[in-house]
């Protein structure tokens, strides 16, 4: 009777080496995920923070803002490794299951955002959306400079385009034109899309044309009977300006879409590791009442 009980308990006999084998790749797949979360928020992080000082679009003539898109890659970067980080001491083979559902849960929400922004940004760079949006923006913001008020919105805007990307106005310095007043007084410096004014005019531009900028270094008086070029910045803004803006978003955005593969793929081994957990779990269960059953018999 005690053989044919053995003979019974023997085809419930789970493998020692089965349960090692189990938990070594779910050890296995932790390791890589933790290292990935990492890696893939550190660069998340270090993007985030150079487009938001060096590489920084203080001003945007669209709609969509690359300062967004460093603020999502900065903080979705920072979640990203202290998860990794926490990965380390929650994420176990034997642990909880319940840990690598929430791990997962926070990767798909970055996921989502990321995805949906570099999505956006592509589409819209590709359909001509932001040349469109930045001709229209930077001549409206054009118009209401004022080089009298210097700390206005619109002048501050102007006057960072210049010297972020050394250029003058949206086609040249041409789009600058100071009005002659009757009484012979120059009149601020406007902007002129096309100059169909009766009136006199004199070729000043924003001091902030200039290399060197400086007071009333851009006026006629300072560059009359002089080679422009070597005191202003001749070329216009608006092709140097799109050119940057549409290659950082295209970068990014590429960048971003990339990344949410990754995460995707990352959220799929994350389920993994909850499925093997919970193997290993009842492995380890099993394991236990087999020899616990054998010292019994």
């Amino acid at each position: 009777m005690k053989k044919l009980s053995r003979q019974s308990d023997h085809k419930y006999d789970i493998d020692e080496t089965q349960v090692n084998k189990s938990i070594k790749i779910t050890a296995y797949l932790i390791t890589v995920n933790n290292v990935l979360l990492f890696g893939l928020g550190l660069i998340l992080f270090i993007l985030g923070i150079l487009y938001l000082t060096i590489y920084r679009y203080s001003y945007s003539f669209t709609i969509y803002s690359i300062d967004l898109l460093a603020g999502v890659f900065l903080s979705s970067g920072f979640i990203l490794c202290a998860l990794a980080i926490s990965g380390i001491f929650f994420l176990k083979p034997l642990g909880r299951p319940v840990y690598s559902l929430l791990f997962a849960m926070l990767v798909f929400i970055i996921f989502l955002l990321i995805f949906i922004l570099g999505v956006i940004g592509l589409s819209m760079n590709n359909n001509d959306e932001f040349m469109s949006q930045t001709r229209q923006n930077m001549m409206k913001t054009a118009k209401k400079f004022d080089e009298s008020n210097p700390r206005g919105h619109d002048t501050r805007k102007i006057n960072w385009l210049h010297k972020r990307f050394s250029c003058c106005g949206l086609n040249s310095y041409n789009d600058w034109k100071s009005l002659i007043a009757f009484q012979g007084i120059n009149g601020p410096v406007k902007y002129f899309d096309k100059y169909d004014n009766k009136y006199p005019y004199i070729d000043d531009v924003p001091d902030s044309c200039c290399i060197n900028p400086r007071t009333n270094c851009g006026k006629n008086i300072n560059v009359f009977g002089r080679d422009r070029s070597l005191i202003l910045n001749t070329k216009g803004c608006l092709i140097l300006y799109y050119n940057s803006f549409s290659r950082d978003v295209t970068f990014l955005c590429a960048l971003a879409i990339t990344i949410s593969v990754i995460l995707l793929f990352l959220i799929v081994q994350l389920f993994g590791i909850f499925t093997l957990t919970n193997r290993n779990a009842n492995l380890a269960v099993q394991n236990f009442e087999q020899s616990e059953r054998r010292n019994f018999l």
